[in-house]
This record gives structure tokens, sequence and C-alpha cells, in this order.
């Protein structure tokens, strides 16, 4: 029995840090989603993102109105007709229909579709930030279940290998090796690792559901039989920060945004001013005096006094002046966030090279070593209880660094606005 036990020790840190695609025991292996198979999904039914479709439709309606020209006017007139005097109703009335045709002055229309088209640019860069965030939300939930599945595994393990020691003490105590008081301390310590692995099923269920709740899906059920395949791995990768802040300007969606709404404020500063100054309205009509068939034409001329659109115009100016301001914060945000990325890349950087560079083999090794000792009676069971749970900690705690790790490298893709690729 003691052989057993001690083997199973002894295979348990290279079985325990592989990666595989089992699902939580008991439950079915149908529904096993990819990270692309997520973003597909993700793009196609999220609903965040269909609010931001919807967005651009909006700003493509403005281009319609702005390719319109303004309604013709048709007047019809009746003058001189007579109540009371010697002169015959038909050589005195004026009857006429005369049809007036503004044009707008200053390419007004022109200004308007680029105003337009302008509006749609920000809408689509408003989508693209949209959909950026919402990813990194996406990585972050499903890297999430990850995390909460490595830790199932863990946990599972930890209560299959005291399920060993509580037989083997059991077939102690039955050969009178031990007291009763120390197999009832093992036992207790396997209760303890019952609610540990319970937590961590139900952390990977919750973390199942964000998941489908991000997909844009409402079938809450499917959590139950939902399965992830990623991995927690480090990726080999040669960062440079300057490099990183110069795509952050280049790239970042948001900071696109501020620039696309300056375009847009200049081209409406500009339409602004076109309609201070006014519009020909040329008309042509008939006329009827009396007896007589008459045509008349004219023009209507706007004059340079009175509201010459001075309060648009000051509009237009102020509203520039703060999306330039809105440009500044954007660019110094993406800094900002670039810098606290990369410095959180760094430090998850380095805790796992530290677990990877012995912390996880000593604590393997303290292991193997307390049991060897406690089967030979040279260690209290205490000494063993708490060497395991020393490495069921330290386990559980290098898988967090790589969850930390991959998150720092999904928060410099979405600081910088591009992917981070070996």
């Amino acid at each position: 029995m003691a052989v057993g036990l001690s083997f199973w020790f002894l295979a348990l840190p290279a079985a325990s840090r592989a990666q595989t695609t089992s699902m939580v025991q008991g439950t079915p292996t149908a529904d096993v989603l990819t990270l692309q198979d997520a973003t597909e999904e993700f793009l196609r039914r999220n609903l965040s993102l269909e609010a931001a479709r919807y967005e651009i439709g909006v700003a493509e309606a403005e281009r319609v109105g702005a390719r319109l020209r303004p309604r013709p006017g048709l007047t019809f007139s009746a003058e001189n007709l007579r109540i009371s005097g010697p002169t015959p109703l038909n050589h005195l009335y004026e009857i006429g229909a005369t049809v007036a045709q503004p044009i707008e002055l200053g390419n007004r229309q022109g200004l308007r579709l680029e105003v337009a088209d302008r509006t749609v640019a920000v809408a689509e860069a408003r989508l693209t930030d949209v959909l950026r965030r919402r990813l990194y939300d996406l990585k972050r939930t499903y890297y999430e279940a990850v995390l909460a599945r490595a830790i199932v595994r863990i946990a599972r393990d930890n209560r299959e290998g005291f399920d060993e020691l509580v037989r083997f003490n059991t077939a102690r105590f039955e050969e009178g090796y031990i007291a009763e008081g120390e197999l009832i301390k093992v036992r207790l310590e396997r209760i303890k690792f019952d609610t540990v692995t319970a937590n961590a099923n139900l952390s990977f269920r919750q973390a199942a559901i964000q998941l489908i709740e991000l997909l844009g899906a409402s079938d809450y059920e499917r959590a139950a039989a939902l399965d992830v395949t990623g991995s927690l791995e480090v990726r080999p990768l040669s960062l440079n920060l300057m490099q990183l802040r110069e795509l952050a300007l280049a790239n970042r969606p948001d900071v696109k945004v501020a620039e696309s709404e300056i375009a847009r404020m200049e081209s409406v500063a500009k339409l602004e001013r076109s309609r201070a100054k006014g519009e020909l309205t040329p008309y042509v009509g008939y006329k009827r005096v009396g007896v007589d068939n008459a045509v008349l034409a004219g023009v209507t001329v706007t004059l340079p006094f009175g509201n010459r659109n001075q309060g648009g115009i000051a509009r237009a100016e102020a509203e520039r002046k703060v999306a330039e301001s809105n440009l500044r914060f954007a660019r110094n945000r993406a800094l900002a966030e670039v810098e606290a990325a990369y410095r959180a890349y760094e430090t998850a950087r380095e805790q796992v090279k530290a677990y990877e560079a012995g912390i996880l083999d000593q604590a393997n090794q303290s292991s193997e070593i307390t049991l060897a000792a406690y089967r030979e009676g040279a260690a209290e069971l205490i000494t063993l209880l708490e060497a395991q749970r020393t490495r069921a900690e330290i386990r559980t705690n290098y898988f967090r660094a790589l969850f930390d790790y991959h998150m720092a490298l999904f928060q410099l893709e979405v600081a910088t606005g591009t992917d981070i690729k070996p």
C-alpha cells in the first residue's frame, strides 16, 4: 500500500502540470469551445456590437439628407380684385403663378456630404473601439474559464491524493501501526478538499455563464456542458516599449475616433461658415393682367445684414476645440495604458519565470521527501499535510501567474490596438 501511495505522489507533479482539454468531471464532452469559435460566435451575436453597427446605419442616413437640394416653392397670387370703382374688373385684376428654386451658396451641398462622410468615419471608428474592448472582455472571460478549469484539476488531484492517503492510513490503523486520531486527521483534511473542489467547480461554471452572456446567447443551461480548450503557457516575445507607444498612437481606435472627430468638426465649421453666405432664389412665373398675359422672372438675394449664422460658426469653433482637447486626452491615456500594461507584463513574466526556475520543483521535491519520510516513520502527519498544502498553493499560484501574464498581453493588445504575436 505504501508503495502505491509513493508512486502516486511522485507521478502527480508532471501529470498535473500538463494542459489537457478534458471536461470537468461529471459533465458531458459534447460542447467544447475554442477561443476562435468563441470569437466568431461573439462577432455574430454580441448585442453591444450589434448596437454599434446600428449607429453606423444612423450615420449613413446623414449622407442621404446631405445629397438633397432645397425644395422649390410654388406661389399662387391674385391682386387688384375690385371691390368698388369705375374700372372694369377685366382691366384691373392680376393673377399669377410663380416657381422659385433656392440655390445654396458656398458649396453647401458638398460640405454637407463631407460632414456626413466624416460622421460615418467617426461611427466606424467607434465600432472598432467597441469591438476592441469587447474582444478583450471575451478573451479575459475565456481565460478565466481556462484558469478555473486548471484549478479544478488541481483540486481534484489533491482530493484523489488524499483518498489514497486515507486508504493507506486506514490499512495502517487496522494493522495497529497508527492511532485512530491520525486517521481522523487525514479524513478531516480530505473533507476540506471536497469544499475546495466544489468551489473550484463553481468558479468554472460561473466563468462559463459569463462567457455565454458575452456571446449574446440566453441558453445558460449550456454552461453545465461547456468546456474550453485554451492552455496557459508563456509565449516567447520580444517587446519594445517605444514601439508599443508608437503603435498605440497610430492604431488605437479611440485615438482614431478623436482624430475623426476633429476632422468632422473642421468640416462642420466650414459648413457653418458657408451658411453665412445665404442663398440665391431665382423665380419664374406667369401673370395675367386684365385681358393680357405676361411672364415674370427675377431673383431674390440674401442681404449681408442681421443673422449671418454667427451662433452656428461660434458653436462649431468651440466644438472643434473640444475635439482637439479630447484628442490630446486620448493620446495621453493611450500612452498611460501602454505603460501600465507593459509593466504588468514584465511583472507577470518575472513571476512565471520564478515559478518555473525552481519554486515548482522545490515544492514537488519537498512533498516527495516528506512523503518518503512519513512512509518510513521519520516525519509526522502534520508535516506531510503542510507540505501538500504548500505544494497545492504554489501550483495554484503558478497558474494564476500564467493567467496574469496572458491578461497583461491582452491589455497590451487593447492599449496598442494591435495583435501581439510571437
